[in-house]
């Protein structure tokens, strides 16, 4: 839909074009043909106005053949006097000096009689300079004004109050451009169409611009009829002026029951044209008092600007009514030419206020314009006076050819002297006289300049905002700055100078990501002004908590932050202190700094981020020493003494804690010297912290269970299965070796709950310990079977876990069990020393890395040992 009606605007913007510069291209053939060859070409010889074919103005040349007012025109050159038309084509074809003929009947007794009119020239004689340039004015501004009406509605096809300029504008053009006069038949309907048209639409389009421009009248909100009761009537008479044009240009009889009507028509719209102006000045006055800001400045400027563009032309109108003269006519030209230049002034200020999107105030235009241009003019003035100085000088110099040193010295110090302040002084002067009267341009690219490689080495978003704000606020004279930086789907309020809104307070400021601001930056991806009164602005889209927030912030321009994949903030600027609208050089120098500005913050969010998360690695870290350190600390601190059997164990951990388990400690008995010792190895499936606590898990639920010393060891092992599966997830399960020595009869029993095979070392011969039983905490209501095997002085137990035997190197070969074994019994056949348990578990953890030779290993190395050296005393 949207697409629909821009393409019907468009469409009618073209057909408005295309008559108007059809009625255009008319008018400058009449009037540059006759500024070009006027005293060759006839003239008419009486004008009707709305009495149709009874005269009313007559020329010199019909006075002369015996014509009086108010004779009614029957034939010429023996044709019909029927239309206008007529009358137009018989002087076409005629030259200055040509006769014409016609005839006539007096008003007074209605006696028809005859007259020869001698035909006079367009331009009698020949045109002075003033007068040339006053035709070529008259020729020219109605066509400015149209393209400047055409302009308007091109650049804000969406904005109703351009399409109520360019109606405004269409009447300068139809008021200077006689279509009577107009050559070329096919464009003369036209012509006539464009008149009635832009005639009728200037008051109604001038009532109803100052009625809503730039916001609706407070006056029209009370008396919304008023406008009507003009509008209305205007729109229906034009209907009578299209067929009064039609009969007076072909076909006088066709109209000929309007024509006692004619005058009162006429006296009526004027009255309503008067009244629709006057409207126009009644709502505008009262919204000049009561607007403020940006509005009050755009109504002072067209207030201003139409009363001094209209002033001296409505004087010329109202002399023109009185005389019932064309507008003009009977004038100095220098009165007409000094008139119509002024009013350029008009279409000029219609144009400024609804194009421009943040006016200047108007004194500001004044004061800075006129001394900018006077001290422009008097430093071109010095140049002229310089030149003319060493001119004379010159010309004095050679007319003289006895010259003392002291006059070559003197011209050459002249010549320097103008050459100096000509390409040295005169430079540096009017960089000066930029800078002072207009220093924010220059002396801000040069701080933004400073301030953009001042962005990119913050790290820390605060002070960087801190300090972009300061120093655009210092630099541009700023008094409201905000800031919103993205967070997640919103961009929230950051920083607000100047402005009565707090972080902290009730108020609280943010635009979602989908919002029509956020959606038009990041589209256009450049600055763009808040204008709130532009109908095709972004703006008009916007939520009212949108435009209530900007509007709340006081914001003038909205300048996008870019990020590396969407934006990363705004920066919404207030107006300047100045009131002086953001230029140019300002929107492209601030575009500047916010790329600088949006790179600094991505770096900062990054920088942030890397500090958070080394932060939270630290914490992690040091969460992971501390659960290390516990860990260890479940593992044996000390080792049971028990009478012929020496025990050691260590667990290395693949990452800081780790799931393997073992275990030895004394269960109770009657006896100290015949405590059982319990044996324990586990190896957690997973790694990290998890499988710690599901070690930590299994560690107290056997020793709990263990220390009640009921039933078999089987029925043990299944309650600690039934405790370990209800406490942990279903991925997390341990296959576990439990055992118990009874030192007096050297028996071991035990369970091995999925675990890799324990070995007994007895000589040359190794005893596997093979599993009775499934995995620890994987399914409920396991059955486990112990078994037995009775040990032998000198047998020695090695418990492992996986990550032992599966040691693997570089090129990715694991050790294996049979290495572990053969490195074991290397040490155990030195016949030259007492092997202990100790010297055993080092020897295995040594001949495994070795084997690695320090490639990372991937699970946990866990090693127990129990070696039975002689037998237990009864």
């Amino acid at each position: 839909m949207p697409q629909r009606s821009a393409r019907i605007q468009y469409l009618l913007l073209a057909l408005v074009a295309a008559l108007a510069l059809l009625h255009a291209y008319g008018g400058a053939l009449m009037n540059f043909n006759l500024l070009a060859h006027g005293d060759s070409i006839a003239r008419s010889p009486f004008e009707s106005g709305l009495r149709l074919a009874t005269t009313t103005n007559l020329r010199e040349e019909a006075l002369a053949a015996g014509l009086k007012p108010f004779d009614t025109i029957l034939t010429i050159n023996g044709q019909p006097y029927a239309g206008r038309s007529v009358l137009l084509a018989q002087t076409r074809r005629s030259s200055p000096g040509d006769p014409m003929t016609v005839t006539y009947r007096r008003g007074a007794d209605g006696s028809v009689q005859s007259a020869t009119i001698h035909l006079a020239p367009n331009l009698p004689q020949k045109l002075s300079t003033l007068g040339i340039a006053a035709r070529l004015t008259f020729a020219v501004l109605p066509f400015f004004c149209l393209l400047i009406g055409l302009w308007v509605v091109f650049a804000r096809p969406r904005n109703p109050n351009a399409w109520l300029i360019l109606g405004i504008l269409g009447y300068v053009e139809a008021l200077f451009i006689n279509p009577m006069q107009i050559v070329g038949s096919f464009i003369l309907p036209i012509c006539l169409f464009w008149n009635v048209a832009a005639q009728t639409a200037m008051p109604v389009c001038l009532m109803f611009f100052g009625i809503y421009f730039p916001e609706r009248s407070p006056l029209d909100v009370k008396l919304p009829w008023v406008k009507w009761l003009i509008a209305i009537p205007i729109l229906l008479l034009s209907i009578t002026d299209l067929l009064y044009f039609y009969g007076d240009m072909w076909n006088f009889a066709a109209i000929q029951w309007l024509v006692p009507y004619l005058n009162p028509i006429n006296v009526v719209e004027n009255i309503l044209s008067f009244s629709a102006v006057t409207w126009f000045f009644f709502n505008l006055g009262p919204k000049i008092r009561q607007a403020t800001g940006d509005a009050r400045r755009r109504l002072r400027i067209l207030y201003f600007g139409t009363c001094i563009g209209l002033t001296p032309f409505f004087l010329l109108l109202l002399y023109s009514f009185y005389k019932g003269s064309d507008v003009g006519q009977d004038i100095p030209q220098w009165v007409d030419l000094t008139a119509f230049v002024i009013l350029l002034l008009f279409p000029l200020s219609l144009a400024y206020v609804v194009v421009v999107q943040r006016a200047m105030d108007l004194s500001i235009i004044i004061r800075q314009g006129t001394r900018y241009a006077f001290a422009r003019e008097a430093l071109t003035a010095v140049r002229v006076l310089l030149a003319i100085w060493m001119a004379f000088s010159l010309n004095d110099f050679f007319r003289h050819p006895d010259h003392q040193r002291s006059d070559i010295v003197r011209i050459f110090c002249i010549i320097a002297i103008f050459f100096a302040f000509r390409f040295l002084l005169s430079k540096r002067l009017q960089q000066w006289i930029d800078q002072r009267f207009f220093r924010e341009a220059y002396s801000t690219e040069q701080l933004l300049s400073e301030l953009s490689d001042e962005a990119r080495n913050f790290t820390e978003v605060a002070p960087l905002l801190e300090t972009i704000t300061r120093r655009l606020g210092s630099t541009l004279h700023i008094d409201r700055i905000a800031v919103f930086l993205r967070s997640g789907e919103n961009y929230h309020l950051q920083l607000a100078t100047g402005m009565p809104v707090s972080l902290n307070g009730t108020q609280f400021f943010s635009l979602p990501a989908a919002s029509s601001t956020i959606t038009a930056l990041s589209r256009a991806k450049t600055p763009a002004n808040v204008y709130r009164d532009d109908p095709s602005s972004w703006l008009i889209d916007a939520t009212d908590a949108e435009r209530n927030a900007l509007n709340d912030l006081s914001t003038e321009l909205l300048v996008p932050l870019p990020g590396r994949n969407r934006l990363a903030g705004v920066i919404a600027l207030g107006p300047k202190s100045s009131e002086e609208p953001y230029s140019k050089t300002d929107r492209q120098l601030l575009q500047t700094i916010a790329s600088q500005t949006g790179l600094a913050l991505e770096n900062a969010e990054l920088f942030e981020n890397l500090t958070t998360e080394v932060t939270q690695r630290e914490r992690i870290s040091r969460d992971l020493e501390i659960a290390r350190e516990v860990q260890e600390r479940l593992f044996p601190q000390t080792r049971p003494e028990i009478p012929g059997v020496d025990l050691a164990g260590f667990c290395r951990p693949a990452q800081v804690v780790g799931g393997d388990y073992y275990d030895f400690f004394l269960l109770s008995s009657t006896s100290a010297n015949e405590a059982p010792l319990a044996l324990a190895l586990g190896d957690i499936s997973g790694k990290g912290i998890s499988a710690s606590l599901v070690m930590a898990s299994l560690r107290a639920s056997l020793r709990s269970i263990a220390g009640l010393r009921q039933g078999d060891l089987g029925t043990l092992i299944s309650r600690v299965n039934d405790i370990v599966y209800q406490s942990s997830t279903s991925s997390r399960y341990a296959t576990f070796f439990y055992a118990e020595y009874d030192p007096f009869t050297h028996l071991l029993t035990y369970v091995n709950a999925g675990h890799n095979p324990p070995y007994v070392l007895r000589g040359s011969e190794t005893i596997a310990l093979e599993p009775t039983g499934t995995v620890v905490g994987l399914l409920p209501d396991a059955a486990y079977a112990q078994a037995t095997l009775q040990l032998h002085p000198g047998d020695v137990l090695i418990a492992f876990t996986d990550g032992i035997s599966e040691a693997m190197n570089h090129a990715d070969e694991e050790w294996g069990e049979d290495s572990m074994l053969a490195s074991a019994r290397q040490l155990l056949d030195r016949p030259d020393c007492k092997t202990t348990a100790d010297q055993l578990l080092k020897c295995i953890f040594e001949a495994a890395d070795k084997f690695t030779a320090g490639a990372s290993q991937h699970d946990d190395m866990t090693l127990l040992v129990c070696s039975i050296s002689r037998p237990s005393v009864q």
